[in-house]
């Protein structure tokens, strides 16, 4: 978790190691079964699958992460497994959340993503002002999907070329879920790369350096990643923030970056994450708290503990036995870094990192704070949801 003072726009990237703030064991079955939205036929609530290298996860374009909104009954939704194919999963859910003072309230507006969400699918349109909210884009229009592109199944190479690949390695994963083809995964890739939404704050590889995206020169997604995700998403749901916190929105942008690399080693059990936040609400938050939330179920999830490490920045959750349930005696950890938290003023000698660039006079947040409750097997439980949270006694 980290704390900013007042916030305007801020970036936070974390890395997915095989986690950060927020920790929760283990939710209770009914919270995990039904609190999420299903997947809609829609844009809103769409949900993509990374897995280009030894992880095969599913994040939504309204802000959840490691969660997989198919099938029902207990254990229905976990997200992040590995190895790929194992059946193995490792955290249910993931997201971030936020929360703070704004236009005047002594009480939080708090929001993002839980097991339950406070976004929906598209940009803010207009900023707001002291007396007036942003203007959200329509969330069912088809061009504020979740976009997906993988650098070698581009427009110049033809289906025949990557049929066999598409069969071998992402049908199998994603047929479990979806009815989906190889070629309706091929054509999914290159409307997706065509279509790029780089005006909106998707990053690509600008090969010409014209600064401008061409589909049939530049390259889409994290430079040179081999497979990224991205969406923007907003805050301006009232009905989605009243679920949550029993609060309104705030008027915030979300523009989500997820990437990775087709390797071994560490970064082949890697995913990265650059989430950017934009506060279009035409006032400050003050106070505000952004944490790294997740629910990491280490295969059986009522024998798993958590730390973190200060000089790391990371949390981390691992097994509390030598054997698991579901991985045995090989349990993987699981944990979330950040490796560059929210840009903040700092001393003339300082220099902070912000959308890939250095920034003198600025300093970069470090991890602030480490939470952890176990729910459903000791005295700690979730913490309530569609309620306001005081702060008026929080410096």
């Amino acid at each position: 978790m980290v704390r900013t003072a007042g916030f305007s726009e801020t970036v936070c990237t974390v890395i997915v190691l095989a986690l950060l703030c927020t920790f929760s064991m283990a939710a209770h079955s009914s919270d995990k079964n039904t609190s999420a939205r299903p997947a809609s036929t829609l844009t809103n609530d769409l949900y993509r699958p990374f897995l280009i290298n030894n992880v095969f996860n599913y994040y939504g374009n309204n802000g959840s992460g490691s969660f997989t909104p198919f099938g029902k009954g207990v254990g229905a939704g976990e997200g992040f497994e590995l190895p790929k194919g194992s059946r193995s999963f490792m955290v249910f859910q993931d997201g971030i959340v936020w929360g703070g003072r704004h236009k005047g309230r002594t009480v939080a507006k708090v929001g993002g993503s839980q097991y339950t969400v406070t976004l929906q699918a598209g940009p803010l349109l207009t900023n707001g002002t002291a007396g007036t909210d942003p203007v959200p884009a329509n969330a069912a229009d088809p061009k504020h999907r979740l976009y997906r592109v993988r650098s070698d199944v581009r427009p110049d190479v033809p289906f025949a070329a990557v049929e066999a690949m598409l069969n071998a390695e992402e049908m199998p994963l994603i047929g479990r879920y979806e009815s989906v083809s190889a070629e309706l995964l091929y054509d999914g890739y290159i409307t997706d790369w065509n279509e790029w939404p780089a005006a909106a704050g998707a990053p690509f590889k600008d090969v010409n350096g014209n600064g401008a995206y061409d589909p049939t020169v530049d390259v889409p997604g994290q430079p040179d990643a081999d497979q990224t995700l991205w969406f923007v998403a907003n805050d301006m749901n009232d009905s989605l923030t009243q679920s949550f916190a029993g609060c309104p929105p705030i008027g915030i942008e979300m523009q989500r970056t997820i990437w990775g690399y087709r390797c071994g080693g560490v970064l082949g059990n890697t995913i990265f994450i650059s989430t950017v936040l934009i506060n279009k609400s035409g006032a400050p938050v003050d106070s505000m708290y952004i944490t790294q939330w997740s629910d990491p179920d280490l295969g059986n999830a009522g024998d798993d503990h958590v730390g973190c490490d200060t000089t790391l920045d990371i949390g981390y959750a691992y097994n509390g036995r030598a054997l698991d349930a579901t991985y045995g005696v090989n349990v993987p950890a699981a944990g979330f870094a950040f490796i560059q938290g929210p840009m903040v003023p700092g001393a003339p000698t300082d220099t902070a990192l912000f959308r890939s660039s250095r920034r003198p006079g600025f300093r970069n947040l470090r991890m602030s704070s480490f939470v952890a409750f176990v729910d459903g097997f000791h005295q700690f439980t979730d913490p309530a949801r569609g309620r306001e949270q005081d702060l008026s006694g929080i410096d």
